[in-house]
């Protein structure tokens, strides 16, 4: 749902429906993860409401929808992507999951083209983070190898071991 806001900014509001499968956990996620979250390539957060069976998110309004609109052609306005522009979103999309994955410790567990959005300038958000889980830390080194989210791509370290490996780790060991 789109609305203007007192300034005249337009915002986007996502009701959770109370019949979804996604419900409380999941909103709180999202709430915590993008509360505290900040990046040009992650969509923010602008504010939440719960009420009583309400669950609303507001955020930032993406002018040109989602990955998944232009990638599969949902709507009559949406035409096919030049490949500079898809490019330019793979690479906004990736610096995205860097971030969270490197600096963070995010493990973010729903990556599709429909939690990827658009600015008006093409430049990619990842959106969704209800699935999100803090990777390991010096004081969790477990985290749940629970499968999750959309079916699609996942590291095959991580598919055969149900382990996350860090960057840093490897290059710890390398350098041993």
């Amino acid at each position: 749902m789109l609305i203007k806001n007192a300034n005249g900014t337009v915002i986007a509001v996502k009701k959770l429906n109370s019949e979804s499968l996604q419900g409380l956990e999941e909103w709180k996620s999202e709430v915590n993860f993008l509360g505290r979250l900040s990046h040009p390539n992650l969509v923010k957060l602008l504010g939440y409401c719960l009420e009583e069976a309400e669950l609303l998110l507001i955020y930032e309004f993406m002018q040109k929808g989602s990955l998944e609109n232009h990638l599969f052609g949902r709507g009559s306005a949406v035409q096919p992507l030049p490949w500079d522009i898809r490019l330019k979103i793979a690479i906004g999309a990736a610096r995205g999951l860097a971030f969270l994955h490197t600096s963070e410790k995010v493990i973010y567990r729903d990556f599709k083209a429909s939690n990827i959005l658009l600015d008006g300038a093409y430049n990619a958000k990842i959106s969704d983070f209800g699935l999100a889980k803090l990777g390991p830390s010096a004081s969790r080194s477990h985290v749940t190898t629970r499968v999750m989210g959309t079916y699609g791509y996942a590291a095959p370290e991580y598919v055969a071991t149900g382990e996350v490996i860090y960057l840093e780790e490897v290059l710890e060991t390398e350098s041993s």
